[in-house]
C-alpha cells in the first residue's frame, strides 16, 4: 500500500567542493565541509523531524558537487538503511561507466538530475569547454541502469531563447524529465533575470511542448512551476519552502529552500526539529499566506502568490506577489 504521509524534501548539500566554477553558481565558498560523524547527527535529526511531524522524507543530495565527497555514498546506504528515498543533483561530468554501475546498485536513489544550461556552445561557456557532453553522457549512462533521469534548465536573458533547441536535445536522448524555470537572482546575477514578457514566452512554449507527442520519445516536459496556469495545463504550484522543503548548507545551516537564503539557524548548534518549531520564518511560511495584492484574483487560493524566493531575490520581501505575474483580474 502507498505511504499516505505527507512528502517532505531536504535538500541537503552535503559539500561545498566542486570541480566547476560556473558563472552563475549560487556558491562563494567552496570548502569541503563536515565530518561523516557530523553529517550523520544531522541525518538523524531529519529522520526525527519526519517522524515527529508525520511526514514521509525525502532527501536530495547535492553541492557543490555531491560527487565529489568521499560520504555521498555512505549517505545513501544510510537512507537506504531507514527506507527514506533520496535523488541526486550532479553537474553530470563525474559519471563515469563506474561511477553509473555503483549508482545502479542503490536501492533508494529516485533520480539523476543534470543541469543542462543551453545549447553546447551556452553550456560550455558557463561551465566550462567539454562539460556539455559530459554531462548528456552522463545522463545516458544513468539510464542505462533504469535510474529516472532529468535535465534541468535554468532560464536567464542569456540561454532563454535555446529553450526549443534543448528540448530537443533532452528528448533526442531520451532523457525521462525536462525541468526548466527562471534563475533566481543573487547578487550580480539580477541583471540575468528575466522580464515578465520573456517569463511568459518560456510557460507559453513548455505549455505547447508538454502537449506535443513524440513517438520517438517520451520525454515529460515538467509543467509544475510557478503562474505556468496562466498559459494552460491546470497546473497550480505553491510555494514549498518551510512547509514541505528545508535545505541543509555543507556547514550545516537551515534555509526553507536554497533560493531563499533566510537562514533557520544552525542544525550543529541546535537540533532541526526544535529550529523548526521555534523559527516565526517557517510559521510564517508555513500559513502560506495569499498576498494582499493576489486577494482579488479568482486563482489566488490555489496559487498563492506565486514563487516568493524571486519577489525576495527582487524586492526583499518574500510576501508580496511573484513579481512575473501578468494576470489581469
Amino acid at each position: 500500500m502507498k505511504d499516505k504521509k505527507t512528502k517532505h524534501v531536504l535538500q541537503w548539500h552535503i559539500t561545498h567542493k566542486c570541480n566547476l566554477r560556473c558563472s552563475h553558481c549560487y556558491q562563494d565558498e567552496y570548502g569541503a565541509g563536515l565530518s561523516f560523524d557530523e553529517l550523520e547527527k544531522l541525518f538523524y535529526q531529519y529522520l526525527h523531524f519526519c517522524e515527529k511531524n508525520g511526514f514521509r522524507g525525502h532527501i536530495n543530495f547535492t553541492g557543490g558537487e555531491p560527487l565529489i565527497s568521499e560520504h555521498l555514498f555512505p549517505l545513501m546506504e544510510l537512507c537506504d538503511k531507514h527506507k527514506i528515498t533520496y535523488g541526486l543533483l550532479t553537474n553530470g561530468t563525474m559519471i563515469d561507466n563506474e561511477m553509473a554501475d555503483r549508482l545502479g546498485t542503490l536501492h533508494g536513489l529516485s533520480f539523476v538530475q543534470v543541469s543542462i544550461d543551453g545549447t553546447e556552445q551556452t553550456h560550455d561557456s558557463v561551465r566550462g569547454s567539454g562539460n556539455f557532453q559530459k554531462a548528456l553522457n552522463g545522463l545516458r549512462l544513468i539510464k542505462v541502469h533504469g535510474i529516472q533521469t532529468m535535465a534541468a534548465f535554468t532560464c536567464h536573458k542569456r540561454n532563454y531563447t535555446e529553450l526549443k533547441k534543448v528540448i530537443r536535445i533532452v528528448r533526442k536522448n531520451r532523457i525521462d524529465r525536462f525541468w526548466a524555470d527562471r534563475l533566481i537572482p543573487m547578487g550580480s546575477s539580477c541583471e540575468d533575470a528575466l522580464s515578465t514578457e520573456e517569463y511568459r514566452s518560456i510557460i507559453k512554449l513548455l505549455t505547447r511542448e508538454h502537449g506535443r507527442k513524440h513517438f520517438f520519445s517520451d520525454t515529460d516536459v515538467h509543467l509544475n512551476r510557478s503562474l505556468q496556469f496562466l498559459e494552460g495545463g491546470n497546473c497550480y504550484y505553491q510555494c514549498a519552502a518551510g512547509k514541505t522543503l528545508l535545505t541543509l548548507l555543507a556547514d550545516g545551516t537551515l534555509l526553507p529552500c536554497r533560493r531563499l537564503p533566510i537562514p533557520i539557524g544552525s542544525c550543529l548548534e541546535e537540533n532541526m526539529t526544535e529550529l523548526c518549531e521555534n523559527s516565526s520564518l517557517i510559521k510564517e511560511l508555513s500559513e502560506q499566506r495569499i498576498p494582499e495584492k493576489c486577494l482579488p484574483c479568482p486563482h489566488a487560493e490555489l496559487c498563492r502568490g506565486g514563487a516568493k524566493c524571486l519577489t525576495y531575490a527582487l524586492t526583499g520581501d518574500f510576501r508580496g506577489k511573484d513579481v512575473n505575474c501578468y494576470y489581469r483580474y
